[in-house]
C-alpha cells in the first residue's frame, strides 16, 4: 500500500506533508524526486512565505488575483509531477488553496474553471 502525501504549502516548512503515523513536514531531498522538481517545490514554498504580514498574520494574501491564480496553477503541475516522480510507493494529494480542501483526484479541479 503506498504511503500518503499531502503537497500544502504553509508558512515556514516544505511544502509536502505526511498523511500517516508520521507527523510533519517532509524535506523534498529526503524523497526520490528530482532536482529540478525539488527546486520548483522550494521556489513555491518561497512564493508563499513572502505573502506572510508578519505585523497583521491574518491579513496576510496575494498581491494580485494574478498572484494567487499562479500559484494556485504551479501548485497543481507540481502535484501532477510528484505523482508520476513518487508513483507507486507515495500517493500524493493537493491541498487547494482556492478551493480550500484536499483534493485526491484532478476532476476536483474543474470547478475552478468553470
Amino acid at each position: 500500500m503506498a504511503e500518503k502525501i499531502k503537497l500544502m504549502a504553509d508558512y515556514g516548512c516544505y511544502p509536502l506533508w505526511w498523511i500517516s503515523a508520521n507527523v510533519g513536514d517532509i524535506d523534498p531531498a529526503s524523497l526520490p524526486l528530482s532536482q529540478e522538481t525539488i527546486s520548483r517545490l522550494e521556489k513555491w514554498a518561497e512564493v508563499y512565505d513572502a505573502k506572510l504580514n508578519w505585523d497583521d498574520p491574518a491579513s496576510s494574501g496575494f498581491p494580485t488575483n494574478q498572484a494567487k491564480d499562479a500559484f494556485e496553477k504551479e501548485g497543481i503541475r507540481l502535484w501532477k509531477q510528484l505523482q508520476k516522480e513518487l508513483a507507486p510507493k507515495y500517493e500524493v494529494l493537493y491541498f487547494s488553496e482556492q478551493l480550500r480542501k484536499v483534493i485526491t483526484h484532478p476532476h476536483e479541479l474543474e470547478v475552478l474553471h468553470s
